[in-house]
Order: structure tokens, then sequence, then C-alpha cells
């Protein structure tokens, strides 16, 4: 019997631990797909040679940007004190320092966008993507 309490006491307890993840386990996971996005957006923007390869770019980025906004809403509503200039809480330096990397990145790869301004596919996905930036950031 007591061996049967103590198999479902530990049992119980495992359950916890496991569903109990950190404040910011939620903010870490929208951060890093993110990221991903970024990075995949970034790769697609540097091989891109033509207009339409840099509208696609930009559309697929966007795409992903949409399926992220309501995550980084709600991220945004719990967490208001990550929107400061402050240092990232020590559970998300690692996806903080990542996003720092990719940032100067992610510009150069958008330059990549300049010479085919004019093109109006590509006018209309940069018109795409910020908008969806626009709704991110809200």
């Amino acid at each position: 019997m007591q061996r049967g309490l103590w198999s479902l006491g530990m049992v119980i307890l495992t359950f916890l631990v496991i569903g109990c993840g950190g404040k910011y386990d939620e903010v870490e996971s929208t951060l890093n797909d993110y990221a991903d996005a970024m990075e995949d957006y970034i790769g697609s923007m540097e091989k891109a040679d033509s207009a339409e390869s840099v509208a696609n770019a930009m559309q697929d980025y966007t795409e992903k940007m949409n399926a992220l906004i309501p995550r980084l809403q709600e991220m945004n509503r719990k967490f208001p004190e990550l929107a400061s200039d402050k240092d990232a809480p020590k559970e998300l330096e690692k996806v903080s320092r990542r996003m720092s990397e990719l940032s100067p990145k992610l510009q150069s790869a958008m330059m990549k966008a300049m010479p085919y301004m004019m093109d109006p596919q590509v006018q209309q996905a940069m018109t795409a993507q910020a908008q969806a930036m626009a709704q991110a950031g809200k």
C-alpha cells in the first residue's frame, strides 16, 4: 500500500514538475519561432536574384509573421516589462542574444530589395510586410 502511494506521489510530482515551466517559457518559444522566421527570411533574401524571388521571400516572411502576431501580442500583453530597454531576464538571455545577432543581418537582407523597389510585386509584398510588422508591435 505504501509503495503504491509513494509511486502515485512520484507520478504526481513528475507531472507537476513537467507542467510547471518557467515564467518565460512561452515567451522563449515565441521568440525562438520569431528568430527562426528571421533566419529563413535572411537566407531567402541572400539567395534572391530577381524581383520575383525578393517578393516571394518577403511574402513567406510576412505569412510567418502573421501566424506569430497573436502570440507576440499576447506576450506583449502578459509581459509589458519586456518592452523596455532593460536587460532581458536571465531566462531569456540566450534567445535575446540570438535576436540581437540576427537584427543587423535582417536589416542587411532587407537592403537586397532596394534594386527591385519599383516592381509592383515587391511593392505589394513590402506593404503587406510593413502592415504585419505594425500589428506585431501592438
